[in-house]
């Protein structure tokens, strides 16, 4: 697992870092206290710091954040999959009410976005020692806008100790290369919006025909709030926003339990 020192470990000072990369150098921290909590419970005040940081960027808000972080003992799991979605989505709900701006919420979702990568770095399978616990190539077809959810798929799956290949928006050309070159466990397709399900389609007959062996394909995303059947709408063998039921549909749900009994 990659390290990433505190200032108290004689790592980076803030004056050499971004407050988002400071912030997360800091609560990655937490992923050694055994004490933390996964609780689905939101607590408003982290949440509420947690917007205020990302659509600041100021080193006062990130310091604010990291104490409402270290009071509430949330887990960096739970950071991940729970307070930094949620902020994201009550930033668009708060756009579409007008009470927030289009540039605000560009720049703080993207913030959360770089949040996410650097707590992610320290739980990345591709990373560790660590080898045989299934491989997913994770696609973010060409012309979504969306990768908040991805990246949070992503960071669940590598915590289960899954090693994930993102591609997002990849040619066809680059996607026939990585299908020849490496295999994979099974391949994910995250799609937002009803009105891209027939490219979400067209993309996966293309798998199929170039692939070298048969490879489950799972879709999910944002447009199963919406569109009741997927797996007809788009000729995928399964449809799911819940990674653990999508890595039990591959075969992987074992290894990933072994993981995370030994974490």
């Amino acid at each position: 697992m990659q390290e990433i020192q505190s200032r108290e470990q004689g790592g980076c000072s803030p004056r050499d870092m971004s407050p988002v990369n400071y912030f997360a150098s800091q609560v990655v921290s937490l992923l050694v206290d055994r004490s933390a909590r996964n609780s689905t419970e939101l607590r408003e005040p982290l949440l509420q710091a947690m917007i205020d940081a990302s659509v600041s960027g100021t080193d006062h808000a990130f310091r604010e954040l990291l104490v409402e972080v270290r009071r509430a003992r949330i887990s960096v799991a739970a950071l991940a999959d729970i307070y930094i979605p949620e902020a994201a989505r009550r930033m668009g709900t708060a756009w579409h009410q007008d009470e927030m701006s289009w540039l605000d919420v560009s720049i703080g979702t993207g913030r959360l976005q770089s949040l996410l990568r650097e707590i992610g770095n320290a739980w990345t399978a591709d990373q560790a020692g660590d080898a045989g616990h299934g491989t997913i190539l994770l696609i973010v077809p060409d012309q979504e806008q969306h990768t908040l959810g991805p990246l949070v798929a992503m960071g669940q799956m590598r915590r289960y100790g899954v090693s994930v290949c993102l591609r997002i928006a990849p040619s066809l050309d680059e996607l026939r290369r990585l299908l020849v070159s490496r295999s994979f466990d099974g391949i994910m397709l995250s799609v937002a919006t009803e009105g891209k399900l027939p490219a979400a389609g067209k993309l996966i007959t293309f798998i199929r025909a170039v692939s070298p062996s048969p490879t489950l394909i799972i879709v999910g995303g944002a447009v199963m709030s919406t569109v009741e059947d997927l797996v007809s709408c788009t000729g995928a063998d399964h449809a799911s926003n819940d990674v653990g039921s999508a890595l039990e549909v591959v075969g992987l749900k074992f290894d990933a339990f072994c993981v995370l009994r030994r974490a």
